[in-house]
């Protein structure tokens, strides 16, 4: 029996409903409902608390899904590495774009200090920044559905290891704040880093 149906079959034995048991182990009924359609497999904080609350192994709740769930993490793994190396890649695509576009077309415009070059630049970055950001947001949706928030959980889940919970982490207390940071930072990075190679060239000429 497969985890779903060993989930569905545990709660129906206990008499209790998806919204009950999603009570208990600090989801929402939305998860719950995910986990028992084979949507997505809860991590291991949840297995540990749904074990204990059907009163059965963990090893009983996964029997006969362990490979599903390894195929998985390898997947999301995979799908981790190559959203954020073509995230930085956008975002050095459009660095090189502005700091290029300012270089070459240097047509004045009616916008003071800025040539042709110096927006065309700023409109490529940004359009560059977006599906960045987009695929940035995915990195984080696979993240948060493992239940990953520090670097050593991340490193620990993409070599396919056991993830070593840091409960302690702000990243972990303050998902939402931490998030909107980390976005903030990148970019901030991005611009500032455009705008120091801008001053490079001009200098330069």
């Amino acid at each position: 029996m497969e985890l779903p149906e060993q989930l569905k079959a545990n709660r129906e034995r206990l008499g209790l409903s998806q919204e009950d048991v999603a009570h208990v182990i600090y989801v929402s009924r939305q998860t719950m409902s995910s986990w028992e359609n084979g949507k997505t497999y809860p991590d291991v904080q949840s297995l540990l608390l749904l074990s204990q609350l059907f009163g059965v192994s963990i090893d009983e709740l996964v029997k006969g899904d362990v490979v599903s769930m390894k195929d998985m993490i390898s997947k999301d793994a995979l799908a981790m590495e190559r959203m954020s190396i073509g995230s930085i890649a956008l975002i050095l695509m459009g660095v090189a774009c502005m700091v290029g576009l300012h270089a070459v077309w240097q047509d004045p415009t009616p916008v003071p200090y800025m040539t042709a070059g110096s927006l065309a630049g700023i409109a490529a970055m940004i359009a560059l920044w977006i599906p960045s950001l987009i695929l940035s947001l995915k990195v984080e949706r696979i993240k948060k559905s493992h239940n990953l928030v520090t670097y050593r959980e991340i490193s620990a889940f993409m070599d396919g290891e056991e993830v070593p919970e840091d409960s302690k982490a702000i990243s972990r207390r303050k998902p939402v704040l931490f998030s909107a940071v980390k976005l903030a930072c990148g970019a901030g990075a991005g611009l500032t880093i455009a705008f120091v190679l801008t001053l490079l060239v001009n200098a330069l000429r």
